[in-house]
């Protein structure tokens, strides 16, 4: 490694050289304000003779040569500050009258001579900005909105504007200085990513996007490079914009490890993931190419089979993205590796959407869903062997208890006959509705375009008064907002509170039948919302099914020996006496219950002390954990908190699983017995 200070048009002077902005490099893309700060600061030195200088930064680079050349700088870090220097040059060149300022400057920042065609210019932007900066070098064009022209033309505003002259500024461009860094190509402990890394972690913003472009791409030649991004990264980011792609990555690694990744650390999560399966460059391009069609899919659902296509918008529109993970697998399945049938695929898609908009109806929280989605292909994995996708899909959805439970009917049918869904959650309302008219009625319902209309009106007027009855106050706000009082239409603000008898004639009128039937019902009363609140329960059953369950809900399980079960299971554990306790995988010879819950407890403060400290605060709790040992029966310091061991087998093992439903571990924890 070579470093120092050198001046930046001494830097760009070398005969026969290029400054190569490698594929993997983001565009050219300062904003005003950095260009208007670029040239405020040479003007400053240009109005000012006792300033002798001025460091606009630093350049990165590794330097090599090819035959007939001088040197190729490879530009690792600096590329904006390059560019802009070039564009500044060309505007001055364009307002400068002498003629010999301008052939200096063309022959000595612009063009090789005597050189390949490839090596003419010295400037080698990426390819994008490289056809606009050649347009405006060359030709004189600049009126495409590209950063490169719009900067352009702001750096000749600036110029025109200025109290300085054209030859002012270039005397001052001549004193600004960097600090340069060149790396020895090949030098192991010079590893460009790895300064790369450093300077970016210094405050250079870059997305994650970009940093694992690079680090795919940095430490191959420049001819691989040029492979690996023109035919996987570029068709990347034609499938996804950049924005997308590192949440598209941070679901690709979910689904490969089962392991979500923090959204701050995916690059990292990605270089260890690539380290540890000894993985190249082009291996993971490739894949990631595959994947990124399918979550492009999922993104922007459209599908010869409207079925499927309507699965895929009802995530959209759900805003499921913790499903993403899963998918991705299930995708490959069917459109890739061709494992699974349409009919099987479109199974499998019911499955998942009955179990997400039933707990969307019912209100369940939706953090419990990130670990469901995230296990679910590895659940499919282990029993591929011995079940198709879709049992193992309904069978482990099914199995879900705690905050991950699959809302059975009961539940179901209660929520939608009795709780305000309007305020809660409009969207759903509007993609039941839809769905109840898409899946029952064959009806095309625009989801943008309609609106939720109230039938008995949001605000009670006189007229609705009469017609609710003596009770019109307590009914009005008891049904007003429940789902069976809700409808769909296109002209929401024109029927407002208007009696039932004036909607009734819209309604007859309307292109939307579940509008149309609400025609059948003579007046409109808490009965009639309850009764069609039965109905759309009906109707929803038929679009979210619930699997056929192999074991009736609430049974206890017999316990067999040597067998794992998870502390989710409903088991009798009276006389019978812990083994071993597995956790996240790893297996603690316990022996005894009270040795399980300390063990356990241990585990839990290691994994994350300040939710292992803040435990005795929460009501479940209160009664097995305390600060003090003083409201306890016979109890046991644990890391500075007292925890009660005065309990039976059966509430040592309910409050186990209690403290994994509150950790959203429920796929973590298992326990076997000896039995």
């Amino acid at each position: 490694m070579d470093a120092g200070t050198i001046r930046l048009l001494e830097f760009l002077y070398p005969p026969k050289s290029v400054f190569r902005i490698p594929v993997y490099q983001r565009k050219y893309e300062w904003t005003e304000e950095q260009v208007n700060k670029y040239f405020l600061d040479i003007e400053n030195i240009a109005l000012n003779d006792e300033i002798e200088g001025h460091f606009l930064g630093t350049v990165v680079f590794v330097k090599s040569s090819f035959p007939n050349m001088g040197s190729d700088y490879i530009i690792i870090d600096g590329q904006q500050r390059i560019t802009t220097t070039f564009l500044f040059l060309k505007a001055l060149y364009n307002s400068i009258d002498n003629e010999n300022t301008k052939s200096d400057i063309k022959e000595t920042y612009f063009e090789n001579r005597n050189v390949d065609e490839e090596f003419k210019y010295k400037l080698i932007s990426v390819e994008d900005d490289r056809k606009d900066f050649l347009e405006l070098l060359i030709h004189d064009k600049y009126d495409r909105p590209s950063k490169i022209h719009m900067n352009y033309k702001r750096l000749v505003y600036l110029i025109q504007h200025s109290k300085a002259t054209s030859e002012q500024l270039l005397n001052a461009l001549e004193k600004i200085r960097i600090v340069y860094i060149e790396l020895e190509q090949g030098k192991r402990e010079e590893n460009p990513q790895v300064i790369f890394e450093s300077l970016n972690s210094t405050g250079l913003s870059l997305t994650e996007s970009d940093l694992i472009r690079n680090f795919l791409l940095m430490n191959e030649t420049p001819s691989v490079q040029e492979h690996l991004y023109k035919n996987y990264w570029l068709l990347i980011e034609e499938f996804l914009t950049n924005s997308k792609i590192p949440d598209f990555i941070r679901d690709y690694l979910t689904m490969k490890t089962a392991v979500i990744p923090n959204k701050n650390k995916v690059y990292q999560n990605f270089k260890y993931y690539m380290h540890k399966n000894s993985l190249s460059s082009e291996k993971v391009l490739r894949d990631l190419l595959k994947f990124s069609g399918y979550y492009s899919k999922m993104l922007n659902p459209k599908s010869d089979n409207k079925i499927i296509q309507n699965h895929l918008t009802i995530i959209v529109q759900l805003k499921s993205t913790v499903t993403y993970p899963y998918l991705l697998r299930l995708f490959d399945k069917y459109y890739g590796e061709k494992e699974i049938s349409t009919e099987q695929f479109v199974n499998i898609l019911t499955i998942i959407n009955s179990y997400l908009i039933r707990r969307a109806i019912v209100n369940f929280p939706t953090n419990a869903l990130n670990k469901v989605f995230s296990n679910l292909g590895k659940e499919a994995n282990k029993k591929k062997d011995i079940q198709t996708e879709e049992n193992t899909v309904a069978e482990y959805l099914l199995s879900r208890t705690g905050s991950a439970l699959f809302p059975r009917n009961e539940k179901l049918k209660e929520s939608i006959l009795n709780e305000d869904m309007y305020n809660r959650n409009h969207r759903l309302v509007k993609l039941i509705l839809s769905q109840i008219e898409i899946q029952t009625h064959k009806e095309i319902v625009d989801f943008e375009e309609v609106s939720i209309e109230h039938i008995l009106p949001a605000t009670l007027t006189p007229s609705w008064r009469v017609e609710l009855g003596d009770n019109a106050i307590d009914d009005h706000k008891l049904y007003k907002d429940v789902l069976g009082n809700l409808t769909l239409t296109n002209y929401n603000a024109e029927m407002s509170n208007r009696s039932f008898s004036d909607k009734i004639s819209y309604y007859k009128n309307s292109n939307i039948k579940i509008t149309r039937d609400i025609c059948d019902y003579d007046v409109w009363n808490k009965d009639s919302i309850h009764s069609r609140g039965l109905k759309l329960y009906k109707q929803i059953l038929e679009f979210c099914p619930i699997p056929e369950e192999k074991d009736s809900v609430g049974e206890v399980k017999e316990v067999k020996g040597d067998t794992y079960y998870s502390v989710f299971e409903l088991l009798s554990v009276t006389g019978k006496k812990p083994k071993t306790l597995m956790i996240d995988d790893k297996e603690f010879v316990v022996n005894s219950w009270k040795n399980t819950l300390i063990t356990y407890l241990e585990w839990l403060a290691d994994f994350d002390l300040e939710q292992y400290l803040d435990l005795p605060k929460q009501k479940a709790f209160q009664k097995l954990l305390s600060y003090t040992d003083e409201v306890l029966r016979k109890s046991e310091n644990v890391l500075s908190i007292y925890v009660e061991t005065n309990l039976s087998a059966q509430s040592i093992y309910n409050y186990i699983s209690s403290l994994t439903e509150f950790y959203d571990m429920e796929d973590d924890v298992f326990i076997r017995l000896d039995v």
